[in-house]
């Protein structure tokens, strides 16, 4: 059974993240009845500190201490997103300039590239095709309406 975190937790989380400085860009729930698990994501445009992780744990805390959705928890789990988690907003593309990026469409389709320029109105991924001397690079531009979310694409 799915559990869904309560509007006043999400305010609360929201509250204390914008305190400490970073956003929460993934908020879930896992297991039942006194055996809940919330695992918050949160994420900052110069990557997230354990300070910070352990920041918002505290705040939270403190500030839901006696919230009975809150005391049903087995714990809580701050941390920064893995490398393989979505990427939702165009502010945390920045650090990845360079990174082969698999960018979701507004329209679910999908483009592979090297991430060459974020900016407001969107980004630019270089596209490239062909092998060896055949190989080239052709630009393509995202406007920010067309972007729901995008990958790193890790390559070993």
């Amino acid at each position: 059974m799915s559990q869904v975190v309560p509007d006043d937790i999400r305010d609360a989380i929201q509250a204390v993240c914008t305190t400490v400085g970073v956003v929460a860009v993934d908020v879930r729930v896992r297991g039942q009845l006194a055996q809940l698990l919330l695992e918050i994501h949160i994420d900052a445009r110069g990557g997230v500190s354990h300070d910070e992780c352990s920041a918002v744990s505290r705040g939270l805390d403190d500030l839901l201490e006696e919230h009975p959705w809150y005391g049903r928890l087995r714990s809580v789990e701050v941390s920064s997103p893995g490398v393989d988690a979505p990427l939702r907003e165009l502010w945390q593309l920045d650090k990845h300039v360079g990174r082969t990026l698999r960018v979701v469409r507004s329209d679910d389709s999908t483009i592979e590239g090297d991430l060459a320029a974020v900016t407001d109105e969107g980004l630019r991924l270089t596209v490239v095709a062909g092998k060896g001397k055949q190989r080239t690079g052709t630009d393509v531009e995202i406007a920010l309406g067309e972007f729901r979310e995008a990958t790193v694409v890790l390559r070993f």
